[in-house]
């Protein structure tokens, strides 16, 4: 960019959820069993504007076994009330949720796509936005380890209802090999 009396002009920030980056940790709720073998990791972030009380969130369902962050979304409520009655609401009735941390949060995540992405596997487009409610969290500053793969650490291959069997499957015999994987399909994650 040009520079006007002498001093650049500054970029323009990213739009959508980059706009809350700044604001304050509000709140961050973890899946009870995230660390479970074959148990998907649930985490919901939001931060609240200190000047006009909106909060925004973004939820994350993360496959640590496999796929990485298979659905991420975000949104921004008017205030604490629709925030509650909105998306959290709707987050902690489908599963037992836990406080956290942000750190410990952005840990899960960010260790998801990044053996994800080893595998081949891209994170949910909308990670482009979702990724601005955790900037700022240090993930090795949490001491929880978070494990990925399954037995034996190979890559572990649960279809849930949404999942393409057979690109997933044809991208693991790309990534690691016939016999360097393993897969549960249509079954409960216990029956592993």
């Amino acid at each position: 960019m040009g520079k006007k009396k002498g001093k650049e002009i500054a970029a323009r920030p990213a739009g959508g959820m980059a706009i809350a980056t700044g604001w304050p940790v509000y709140e961050v709720l973890l899946s009870r069993d995230w660390d479970k073998s074959g148990e998907l990791a649930s985490a919901l972030v939001a931060r609240k504007s200190p000047r006009s009380g909106k909060v925004a969130c973004a939820s994350f369902l993360v496959d640590l076994a496999c796929l990485g962050l298979k659905s991420t979304q975000v949104m921004l409520f008017n205030d604490e009330d629709a925030y509650h009655a909105g998306l959290r609401a709707h987050i902690t009735g489908m599963m037992p949720m836990v406080q956290s941390d942000i750190d410990l949060a952005a840990k899960i995540v960010l260790t998801g796509v990044q053996y994800a992405e080893g595998l081949g596997f891209k994170p949910d487009p909308v990670f482009a936005q979702s990724r601005y409610l955790i900037e700022g969290a240090d993930p090795d500053r949490h001491p929880t380890p978070v494990r990925t793969g399954g037995k034996d650490g190979k890559p572990l291959f649960i279809n849930g209802p949404n999942d393409d069997v057979d690109k997933v499957l044809a991208q693991l015999e790309r990534a690691v090999g016939a016999g360097n994987y393993d897969i549960l399909i249509g079954g409960p994650p216990d029956m592993f």
